[in-house]
């Protein structure tokens, strides 16, 4: 499953790029990246990774089998420039889904890395046995990664009305999207 990694991949400008699991050395290069996102996207991340505690705290007890961590990072530096993380269920019923949450910092989310770790997600996913990936959207504030949602084949499932709340009280949509996986990476 993982012996696959690193990956490389190049941006739209030229950058390389490995894609590569999230280990516990990846906490300072982490604290670094989560630093760059900016205070008004903090708020609706899943975990509170801007939190140096948290963020140990997480690191410390990694486990694969229940949230699978994958970073995109420069080659040149070693900066780590996104985190996506897989989160798969242990539950009978739900073990054929995993959510997906993609974290790329500004500078680089019109590069393609995204993407790319979206794609990269999907291969991994299917050969987890994983048919479904599901991933969450804050209408309004998430449009650009809604629209590159959608050009890899995720389609909106739901629309769960003034379901979550931003730092000033305002209401917004979250919008749940949909992929689902074939069995064979050909098939996607």
């Amino acid at each position: 499953m993982l012996e696959d990694y690193p990956k490389a991949i190049v941006t739209k400008d030229g950058t390389s790029v490995l894609l590569r699991p999230t280990v516990q050395n990846d906490e300072p290069a982490l604290r670094r990246m989560f630093a760059k996102i900016p205070k008004q996207e903090q708020w609706f991340l899943r975990e509170n990774l801007t939190d140096p505690e948290l963020l140990h705290r997480w690191l410390e007890t990694l486990d694969y089998n229940r949230i699978l961590p994958i970073v995109a990072v420069k080659e040149e530096g070693g900066e780590i420039i996104a985190n996506l993380r897989l989160y798969r269920s242990t539950s009978g019923c739900a073990r054929h889904v995993a959510h997906l949450r993609v974290m790329v910092i500004p500078e680089f989310r019109s590069q393609k890395v995204g993407s790319w770790m979206i794609l990269d997600a999907a291969k991994l996913a299917m050969d987890l046995g994983i048919e479904k990936l599901v991933a969450e959207f804050v209408a309004g504030l998430e449009d650009v990664a809604i629209k590159a949602a959608l050009r890899l084949g995720f389609h909106e499932e739901a629309v769960l009305e003034d379901y979550v709340k931003d730092p000033e009280g305002n209401c917004r949509n979250l919008i749940i999207m949909v992929k689902t996986l074939q069995g064979q990476w050909g098939d996607f």
